[in-house]
């Protein structure tokens, strides 16, 4: 029996690291197209679905095509989500709980130009309802860069069945608004996470029995 309980405990152990290991959204799986509110792309439990106001509100863009953008200065680098025309995105794992644990971020400017200041921030919203943001990295030789973003604290260490993404701008007293006028726009990539180690009570409940009619059986 114990020979028994071991075994089980290795492959309690062995469950648990397998459920709790990290992932990250790449886009690399997915072609360049163009997406509105409600459209998902889906890779294995991942779950992408661009949120906006029904037109164009969203892309997949080749980071590394050099006719990536006709108007818009995006950001070089592999294959990322666009969101734009003031929308964002949602991030999910088919429903099931997740921690956030970073990503990188950048600004998409909506006409191609210079731009010397920080013009708004990327915002992170919780299914619970919280909320963080970042400001966009500073323009670099005309161009915005990509970023990348740890999340901390209380929201990193929160387990979310969602998480939405969208975009604000700085107006001239200061606040960070959207809709902007479908200028907040943004590229994300390489999304953190860490999916929740669903089956943990299930393994503990079924080891605490086996223990339990083990101890039975001694005495």
């Amino acid at each position: 029996m114990k020979k028994i309980v071991s075994l089980a405990l290795a492959m309690a152990v062995a469950t648990v690291c397998s459920s709790a290991s990290a992932g990250v959204v790449t886009f690399e799986g997915f072609i360049p197209s163009i997406s509105s509110n409600g459209d998902t792309l889906v890779n294995g439990n991942e779950v992408i679905t661009t949120r906006g106001q029904g037109g164009f509100d969203g892309a997949i863009i080749d980071g590394t095509d050099p006719f990536r953008c006709d108007i818009t200065v995006c950001p070089a680098g592999s294959t990322y989500y666009a969101g734009l025309n003031d929308g964002g995105l949602s991030f999910g794992l088919s429903g099931n709980a997740f921690n956030l644990g970073g990503l990188d971020f950048a600004f998409i400017l909506p006409v191609d130009g210079l731009i010397d200041f920080t013009v708004g921030q990327l915002i992170a919203t919780g299914s619970d309802g919280s909320v963080v943001s970042k400001d966009f990295a500073m323009q670099v030789n005309g161009q915005y860069g990509f970023a990348h973003w740890n999340f901390d604290g209380l929201f990193a260490q929160t387990r979310f069945t969602e998480v939405s993404f969208s975009a604000c701008l700085y107006t001239d007293v200061g606040t960070c608004v959207n809709p902007a006028g479908n200028q907040a726009q943004f590229a994300i990539d390489n999304i953190a996470y860490v999916p929740e180690p669903g089956s943990v009570p299930l393994i503990a409940l079924s080891l605490l029995g086996m223990l339990a009619a083990y101890r039975r059986k001694s005495a």
